[in-house]
């Protein structure tokens, strides 16, 4: 086998080195965690139940009531604000200064609170409660997609402190910009010209491609699949698709959430089993509001451990650098067993 390989997302053109002249074993990853017991119920904690009043407004609640299961609120120091803190209608006003352009920073930016508990995470929850915590990011997406402000929403979470996370009590973000920024826009040009070229969604293709292959499937059911991408930005990325073309996460039925529920919560329980609950991202990529429905995108969640650091190369290139090939990743993560609740 060559010692390195450099290989291209199909969906992106960004490309990956691979450098597997000794690849990496999961024990290589493994960090010593903080040892700090992590009780049920933190009094400081905000997003504790029985802390309510610690939070913004309320804006969603399921199972409502004192034993509510999960919680959306304002985030207390948000990125963005609603367009009322501006004082006016004109929520998309632009300033030149110069050469440069800005822009009022108006959106949205929410907390969804995923247990009453501080010692839980969606490894542990009964799935059915993961689907409640996915219900409420669907709902959130939905309403705030009709808002005429608002132009792209990104739901994440952040496990961990390299991850970013500066709160232990388990909980994802929302964040919605009244633009499109490059990034994406990039991501959609590369799809419409992929589906101006071929007529089909790029996305499509991979998938029915990873069905066949079976080569890097990490893990299926009747609505979804797990793959580590042919060119995974980081060791044991993982990518979920649903299997039908979906361009908006919005565009998800209800009926669809425990399988989407439950192959989330597998692929995460692997990765804390082989890799000893390492620090994470996971984003939802989904198509600009404006673009819902649309033949040529394919919304799904990429999940990015953080088991190494972005470094000079990969700054200056714009480029990846990964020690393991998804094939050994997803082999690895196949054969970890896990229980299902």
């Amino acid at each position: 086998m060559m010692s390195s390989i450099i290989r291209q997302d199909l969906s992106t053109k960004d490309w990956t080195i691979f450098s597997v002249k000794r690849a990496a074993r999961p024990r290589d990853y493994k960090e010593i965690k903080d040892s700090k017991l992590i009780k049920k119920y933190e009094p400081d904690c905000p997003f504790c139940l029985g802390n309510e009043e610690k939070t913004p407004e309320e804006i969603l609640l399921i199972n409502g009531g004192k034993d509510w299961s999960v919680r959306v609120v304002g985030n207390k120091y948000p990125a963005v604000e609603a367009r009322e803190a501006f004082g006016d209608r004109y929520y998309n006003r632009r300033h030149i200064e110069g050469p440069y352009l800005s822009i009022d920073g108006v959106g949205k930016h929410e907390v969804i609170i995923e247990s009453p508990w501080h010692d839980d995470n969606l490894v542990k929850m009964d799935v059915k409660h993961v689907e409640k915590v996915i219900s409420a990011y669907r709902k959130r997406f939905i309403d705030i997609s009709s808002e005429p402000e608002n132009q792209l929403v990104i739901i994440f979470k952040n496990h961990g402190r390299r991850a970013g996370t500066s709160l232990d009590h388990p909980h994802s973000q929302l964040v919605a910009t009244p633009f499109v920024p490059g990034y994406i826009r990039n991501k959609m040009f590369e799809s419409q010209r992929y589906y101006d070229d071929f007529g089909r969604c790029v996305y499509c293709d991979i998938i029915d491609y990873e069905m066949k292959s079976k080569e890097r499937l990490v893990h299926v059911n009747d609505k979804y699949l797990a793959v580590a991408p042919y060119a995974s930005v980081v060791p044991y990325n993982v990518v979920i698709y649903p299997k039908e073309h979906q361009a908006c996460f919005a565009e998800i039925s209800k009926g669809d959430l425990l399988d989407l529920a439950g192959v989330l919560q597998i692929v995460l329980k692997k990765l804390y089993s082989l890799l000893d609950d390492p620090d994470y991202n996971f984003v939802i990529d989904s198509s600009p509001i404006n673009q819902s429905g649309n033949r040529h995108y394919h919304w799904h969640i990429e999940i990015l451990p953080r088991l190494s650091t972005r470094a000079g190369f990969e700054i200056g290139s714009g480029m990846n650098m990964n020690s393991i090939l998804p094939e050994t990743c997803a082999e690895n993560l196949r054969n970890q067993k896990v229980q299902v609740l």
